[in-house]
C-alpha cells in the first residue's frame, strides 16, 4: 500500500491548485481525478470561463490559479486582463476566456513538475478514518486498490469524499440546475427572423417538442424568439433542473436530461430560416453542475457575511461575484454587491465539523445557498484550492490539526506562491 502525505480528490480549478501547492512544498501528493484530463467544469462541463481575479480595479485573486490562466493566455498569444477596468456592468461578462484543453495541458505539466503523482479514471470508493492517517479505496481501471494518507482535501465538487468519510454534508431540497454545453456552427444569423422563431416555438412547445428551458433561462424571452442557446453558439444557454448530480445515479439522470434536452433544440433549430446548416461542432462530455452538496463546516458562511465584506482572523484568500442563483422557474436571482466590497473566505468553511486531518475546497465549501451562489465561481475555487493545500500541508509539518495549523505560517507560504491573503482582523 502506497503511503501520501496528501491526498486531493478532484482535478478541478480547486484540486488542481491544491495539489500544485502541496507538491511545491514537498508534500508527497496524489491527485485523483474521475475524468482522463485536468479542469473539471472548465474543460469536461465546457465552461472555460474563470472568474473573477479582480474587483473594482484590483486584483483580488492571484497565486498559482491565475498562474496558470495567464500563461494559458500567453501560449494562445492573447493579451492579459488589465485589472485596472471600471466594472460598469454585468460582472460575468469580466471573465476570462481561455482555451480549455491548453489549460488542461497547462496545469498537467505543473502538477507533474512539482512531483504530483495524477490516478486519472480513478473513483473513490471507501474512506475509513485511523488516529494518524486515512486508507482510502480506490477504483482504478484493474480494479480496487487501498493508499494511505495523512491529509485530505475534498475538490470532488459533490462532496463525495466528505460524505464517505463519515462528515456531515448538506443539500437544498432543489439545487440550482446546470447547463448542457455544446459549440454550435453553421448559423446565418442574417437569416434569422425572430418572430417566425418565437412561432414555431410556440407551436412546437404546444405539440411536447421542445421547452423553453432547451433554449434559454426566461419564457419571455424565448417566446419572443430570443433564444440564449442560440446567441451563446450552445454555451451556458439552456437550463437542465430538478436533480441533484451529487450521487451517480442523479448524475446519470442529469446527462440524459441534458442529452435529450440539446436533441431537442438541435432539431427543432435545423428546422427554421437561416438555421438549416445548423450542426454540433464539439460538446462537453459532462452536464455542467452549479449546485449539490456542501460540507458542513466549523461555521456557516452567510450572504450577510459575503456582501458585508465581513473581515475573519482566519481569513486566507478573497472572492468576489454577485449572487447569482440559477431557478428553474424564475430564471436568475440576482443580488449585487457593493463597490468597493472586497469578500474574505475563512479557513472555518473549509473544514468539515470535527475534521482533524480532512480539508474542503471548491463550490463545496461550508455557506449558504447565497453566498455559495458567489463562491462557487473559478477564480475563487482556485484560490481556496491552494489555501487548502498550503494549510494541510502546514498541519503536518506542525503535527497538529487543521484548524490549528499556524495561520502566520500559512499566510506567509500562501504569498511565498504568490497569492492575496486577507489581512485585516476579524470585525
Amino acid at each position: 500500500m502506497k503511503n501520501y502525505d496528501v491526498m486531493v480528490a478532484g482535478c478541478g480549478p480547486a484540486g488542481i491548485c491544491a495539489a500544485i501547492q502541496a507538491g511545491r512544498m514537498g508534500a508527497k501528493t496524489l491527485l485523483v481525478e474521475k475524468n482522463g484530463i485536468a479542469g473539471g467544469t472548465i474543460t469536461a462541463a465546457g465552461i472555460a470561463v474563470p472568474g473573477l481575479f479582480d474587483a473594482f480595479g484590483e486584483q483580488l485573486i492571484s497565486g498559482i490559479g491565475w498562474e496558470l490562466v495567464a500563461e494559458t493566455l500567453r501560449a494562445e498569444g492573447r493579451e492579459l486582463p488589465d485589472f485596472s477596468r471600471e466594472m460598469v456592468d454585468a460582472l460575468w461578462r469580466y471573465q476570462v476566456d481561455i482555451n480549455p484543453f491548453i489549460f488542461a495541458c497547462i496545469a498537467e505539466k505543473a502538477l507533474l513538475e512539482c512531483g504530483v503523482e495524477i490516478a486519472y479514471h480513478t473513483m473513490l470508493g471507501k474512506v475509513v478514518e485511523f488516529s494518524d492517517m486515512w486508507q482510502v479505496t480506490l477504483c482504478a481501471k484493474d480494479g480496487l486498490y487501498d493508499i494511505a494518507a495523512a491529509m485530505l482535501i475534498d475538490c470532488t465538487g459533490d462532496g463525495n469524499l466528505t460524505k464517505l468519510a463519515g462528515y456531515q454534508v448538506m443539500a437544498d431540497t432543489v439545487c440550482q440546475p446546470g447547463s448542457a454545453n455544446v459549440v454550435l456552427d453553421g448559423i446565418d444569423y442574417e437569416k434569422i427572423d425572430r418572430k417566425a422563431l418565437a412561432a414555431a416555438f410556440i407551436q412546437a412547445e404546444k405539440a411536447g417538442m421542445i421547452h423553453y428551458k432547451d433554449l434559454g433561462w426566461f419564457r419571455h424571452l424565448v417566446e419572443k424568439g430570443s433564444f440564449l442557446f442560440l446567441e451563446r453558439g450552445g454555451t451556458n444557454g439552456n437550463h437542465i433542473g430538478f436533480i441533484n448530480a451529487a450521487d451517480s445515479p442523479q448524475k446519470s439522470a442529469m446527462e440524459c436530461a441534458a442529452h435529450a434536452s440539446v436533441l431537442r433544440a438541435y432539431k427543432f433549430l435545423k428546422q427554421q430560416k437561416g438555421l438549416e446548416k445548423i450542426s454540433i461542432r464539439s460538446f462537453a462530455p459532462e452536464c455542467g453542475v452549479r449546485e449539490s452538496r456542501r460540507i458542513c463546516g466549523e461555521y456557516i458562511m452567510t450572504k450577510e457575511d459575503y456582501l458585508s465584506g465581513r473581515s475573519f482572523d482566519d481569513a486566507l484568500c478573497y472572492s468576489f461575484y454577485y449572487v447569482d442563483i440559477h431557478d428553474m422557474e424564475k430564471g436568475l436571482i440576482l443580488e449585487d454587491i457593493t463597490p468597493g466590497t472586497r469578500p474574505q473566505v475563512p479557513r472555518r468553511i473549509m473544514i468539515p465539523q470535527g475534521a482533524s486531518k480532512l480539508m474542503a475546497a471548491g463550490r463545496i465549501v461550508s455557506s449558504d445557498r447565497p453566498a455559495n451562489s458567489c463562491l462557487r465561481i473559478q477564480a475563487s475555487c482556485m484560490a481556496t484550492g491552494q489555501a487548502a493545500g498550503a494549510n494541510v500541508v502546514c498541519a503536518l509539518r506542525n503535527h497538529c490539526p487543521v484548524a490549528d495549523a499556524p495561520l502566520d505560517e500559512v499566510r506567509a507560504v500562501l504569498r511565498q506562491h504568490g497569492a492575496i491573503v486577507p489581512e485585516n482582523q476579524e470585525r
